[in-house]
């Protein structure tokens, strides 16, 4: 069985130990005697949406998918709502843009920090931004400005848009989609609210077109303990097996075949 994951940082996580990774504990629980064979998981780093499918199209070709689980985002949504947009051009070179999609300027679409770049072959993740209160107002005007001007909008019909069309490559691979919400986001009001905004705008949409859906909010378990760790900003070992749980349950129920888009 082959389940390739469309993510950001969160299946990759570097600060909580390798098998603790909710996707590992996964495996080994299909992996028991009552459950699937030999599980093989791939992840796919996702920042743009424009690189999603034929890099899910990439790996179906290596092996059949059983299972495509994509995680919806903040952070494609965030880079989308920015006004001003900084970026590293082909050169490798630091680009300073405005995003205006409804104008055609989609610089977000275009370059990030995770493309491999001719003057940087071994690029590195970018470190998280600061959250502390100067910084993070900056950048949260920064987001209501690209916001005013129908960013935010923009950015929900092109996700939309993306989960449909793997939607529709699933049905025609016979491959069984799960599409997760976004996660909490504890170290920032406005973080938090989007993911729930998030939520709000996926969950009855895919319902419609008939398309599995798992909500991941939350930012404590059912005994209190944090989902998260210190800081706020990465999902601890605790939130990681609360989402191993919720998938095996959500994979280990009768399976709904993948449906495309309403014609």
């Amino acid at each position: 069985m082959k389940l390739t994951i469309l993510g950001g940082c969160f299946p990759v996580q570097h600060n909580i130990t390798p098998d603790r990774l909710y996707h590992q504990t996964l495996k080994r629980r299909l992996e028991q005697p009552d459950g699937a064979a030999a599980v093989t998981v791939d992840v796919i780093r996702y920042e743009r949406f424009g690189s999603c499918l034929p890099r899910v199209r990439a790996s179906a070709a290596q092996a059949p998918i059983a299972v495509l689980l994509f995680h919806v985002r903040a952070e494609p949504v965030l880079r989308l709502l920015k006004l001003y947009y900084k970026h590293l051009d082909d050169a490798g070179q630091l680009r300073h843009a405005l995003n205006l999609p409804r104008w055609g300027r989609v610089p977000a679409e275009r370059f990030d920090l995770l493309t491999v770049r001719p003057a940087r072959p071994t690029p590195r993740p970018p470190a998280p931004p600061s959250y502390a209160p100067g910084p993070r107002r900056l950048r949260e005007l920064n987001y209501r400005l690209g916001t005013l001007l129908g960013n935010e909008q923009y950015a929900l019909e092109q996700y939309l848009h993306l989960v449909l069309e793997l939607a529709d490559f699933c049905r025609t691979q016979g491959t069984r989609l799960l599409v997760t919400g976004p996660v909490s986001r504890p170290c920032s009001a406005y973080e938090d609210a989007l993911s729930n905004r998030l939520a709000g705008f996926f969950e009855p949409q895919l319902a419609a077109h008939g398309i599995a859906y798992l909500d991941l909010l939350g930012h404590t378990d059912a005994a209190g303990n944090s989902l998260f760790l210190a800081e706020g900003i990465y999902v601890g070992p605790t939130g990681h097996d609360r989402v191993a749980s919720r998938l095996h349950a959500a994979l280990t129920a009768a399976a709904t075949p993948p449906s495309s888009a309403p014609q």
